[in-house]
């Protein structure tokens, strides 16, 4: 072992800490040994716990929360499924309920417990009705109806956003695309098959092959590779040209920038469409049947409470203004008092929002978490199992020592926020000011 990548990694040190044999190497977790069967008894609890207890800084987020109001949704997604094939930006749930986005098109049996092509989703779970009067932030989650009972799902690539996301964005030669932007050009809409696309007019770009068409001699096809192929000769049918090996077709060695099929819809390239009718395997909506009094009930209002969904993965608020600083000595900060208050899922305050928040995550992917976290966890799940383990007394007091050690380690390198963090100002210093 190298480095941290799943949980049987932080088990195995666990029971090195102990002094004990390590898991199956092929099996780890679910190896069948009763060191297994301890560890897997307690390593999602101390995990947990111990992101709770200190500020690690792999598991802090922000993101921007809108006050619910009576045309707000929840996002819901699906459980993933080995069979089905996600794009840019599908959202799934796990086994355990965590939320996972598609980094790659074309995401096909990979799980997300298993592999580098999904990331954490820690953004919003609710939904916002599309209004043009609001310039979005980047992350934030909105939907537009049709009013025929179906909708569409975008989420903002950028902040201050206040295109429409069902506007189509009109072709430029002089702006870079990356690989699935969608723009229209001549009326027709084209997605991008390349990252770093400028200068390549749409038009230009051949169709994809097609298994049904026959080809003429010097006829040119987009391969499923993103290269263009030139056909040898005529009646060339059937002959896929990336797998052809050069008999009926030619590498010409250029990529194909361009595409009329494609499934995501034909809006602003400044959302990513992540569910609708267009978007297979994306995100659906539901209800949030929020039963009231909580605040206003439900409209944002300046004058009582309002009510904010808290986020995806949300385990605690950290620090909202970590080591900003006094910018004179003895002066007022900046810093003023919220009435934030948590209950049950919920952010209640008198502001209306946006909120901009700043929590602590439940991050399960060992390969995102910072060495020294990992070390930790596996001195503290040693301090749990390693009575049962070992009956050792004396190997308990060592691994105590090792526990405190990888944490005041942290500490030192920036693994764990500390340090100065300037506190609301005091109302008669304000004023003095």
């Amino acid at each position: 072992m190298t480095a941290f990548r799943i949980p049987a990694n932080i088990g195995d040190r666990a029971l090195q800490h102990c002094g004990a044999n390590r898991l199956d190497p092929y099996l780890g977790l679910n190896d069948g040994s009763a060191n297994a069967s301890e560890i897997k008894s307690c390593y999602d609890q101390l995990r947990e716990a111990e992101l709770m207890q200190r500020y690690w800084t792999f598991a802090i987020k922000r993101t921007i929360l809108r006050a619910i109001d009576v045309n707000t949704m929840r996002l819901a997604a699906s459980l993933w499924s080995p069979t089905s094939t996600y794009f840019v930006g599908s959202i799934v749930a796990d086994q355990y309920a965590n939320l996972w986005m598609s980094r790659i098109p074309n995401n096909l049996a990979n799980d997300p417990l298993l592999s580098i092509y999904w990331e954490p989703y820690c953004g919003p779970l609710s939904v916002s009705l599309y209004t043009s009067t609001e310039a979005y932030g980047s992350g934030e989650v909105v939907y537009t109806a049709a009013g025929d009972g179906t909708n569409r799902v975008y989420l903002s690539l950028q902040s201050g956003n206040s295109d429409n996301p069902a506007t189509a964005t009109a072709y430029a030669a002089t702006t870079v695309y990356m690989k699935n932007q969608v723009v229209t050009y001549l009326s027709v809409a084209y997605m991008s098959l390349i990252d770093l696309n400028t200068g390549n007019t749409p038009s230009s770009a051949p169709a994809l092959w097609d298994a049904g068409t026959t080809y003429g001699a010097a006829a040119t096809v987009g391969g499923s590779d993103g290269m263009i192929y030139s056909s040898v000769g005529g009646g060339n049918i059937g002959n896929d040209p990336t797998t052809d090996g050069g008999m009926n077709w030619t590498g010409t060695g250029v990529l194909n920038p361009w595409t009329t099929v494609f499934v995501h819809g034909t809006g602003s390239t400044k959302w990513l469409q992540i569910g609708g009718a267009e978007f297979p395997a994306g995100v659906t909506l539901t209800t949030l049947n929020l039963i009231y009094p909580w605040g206003t009930g439900p409209s944002p209002d300046a004058n009582s409470k309002n009510v904010f969904l808290l986020p995806a993965g949300y385990l605690r608020r950290a620090p909202q203004n970590p080591k900003p600083g006094l910018t004179v000595v003895g002066g007022p900060s900046g810093v003023t008092y919220d009435d934030w208050l948590i209950e049950g899922g919920y952010l209640t305050s008198r502001e209306t929002g946006p909120i901009l928040l700043r929590f602590v995550a439940d991050i399960t992917d060992v390969s995102r978490m910072h060495a020294l976290f990992c070390e930790g966890l596996s001195a503290r799940i040693a301090l749990a199992i390693c009575d049962r383990v070992t009956q050792d007394k004396g190997q308990i007091q060592l691994v105590a020592r090792i526990f405190k050690q990888w944490e005041d380690a942290a500490l030192t390198i920036d693994g764990i926020e500390d340090g100065h963090t300037d506190p609301p100002d005091d109302d008669y210093v304000t004023v003095r000011a």
